[in-house]
């Protein structure tokens, strides 16, 4: 038999042709469509938000804060009030005491959106965790029944000496004073036991973090602060009923 000679030696050793045009164009096809689902599912879950979780009535997927009188219809050009609160927190109630029976009464006709975000900074100030989170979960569980104002009310007046923190009996008693009674006390009774929205009271607490609120109570409306320090800071913690002309003021 002959042997080959050079030419067919080095024909025998030369690499096989690579990848076929078609092959690698699919190839990049490919690899473009796995880039675009990426880019979607973090698009949608940057809309949705982190947050994973039972949600009250009211309140955002996102755990951004829960609207007062979720049912009740806008009117036209409504500005958003948002306050970030403790329920242990003394000046809070100064707030409330002055000026929260008006404030609620424009959420409760649609004049306002009001907003609130509950956070446990005290709780840890003070360590008697969980006490600030009980409070907010009693918020939600009381929400969920159709009493969330109501509750909101009833704690503010229930306020203990700071430091002392709230108990679940106190938690418990607040839904009573809201007006819950029934099958839904039943309800609103089981839910704080349970502590069902723990998860959504941390997420909105991380979520002010986020939005650099560092004290209670922080006012914003449509996303102007309130300074605290200011004369009408100060006038929202001391004189009572002055909310209808800060709200002028501030939503010229």
């Amino acid at each position: 038999m002959p042997r080959p000679d050079a030419s067919q030696r080095l024909a025998a050793t030369k690499p096989k042709d690579g990848p076929s045009r078609g092959l690698i164009g699919g190839i990049i096809a490919a690899v473009i469509v796995v880039i675009v689902v990426v880019a979607v599912f973090v698009t949608q879950a940057n809309k949705s938000g982190s947050y994973s979780g039972p949600v009250p009535t009211g309140g955002t997927s996102d755990a951004k804060g829960l609207r007062a009188y979720p049912s009740v219809k806008l009117k036209s050009n409504a500005p958003t009030v948002d306050i970030y609160e403790d329920f242990q927190c003394p000046i809070c109630k100064e707030l409330e005491d002055a000026n929260g029976t008006k404030i609620l009464a424009d959420a409760k006709s649609g004049k306002i959106k009001l907003v609130w975000h509950l956070v446990t900074f005290l709780e840890q100030n003070n360590n008697n965790a969980p006490s600030s989170t009980i409070a907010a979960n009693g918020l939600y569980c009381a929400a969920d029944e159709g009493k969330g104002a109501e509750y909101h009310k009833a704690n503010f007046a229930g306020q203990p000496q700071e430091g002392v923190g709230y108990t679940i009996a106190n938690i418990k008693k607040f839904g009573k004073q809201a007006g819950i009674t029934g099958a839904k006390l039943t309800k609103f009774n089981t839910c704080v036991d349970k502590r069902t929205y723990g998860k959504y009271v941390k997420a909105t607490a991380d979520n002010a973090g986020k939005d650099g609120v560092t004290s209670t109570p922080t006012v914003l409306i449509n996303g102007k602060e309130v300074k605290a320090g200011s004369a009408d800071y100060g006038n929202l913690l001391q004189t009572k009923n002055s909310w209808d002309k800060i709200l002028a003021k501030y939503t010229k």
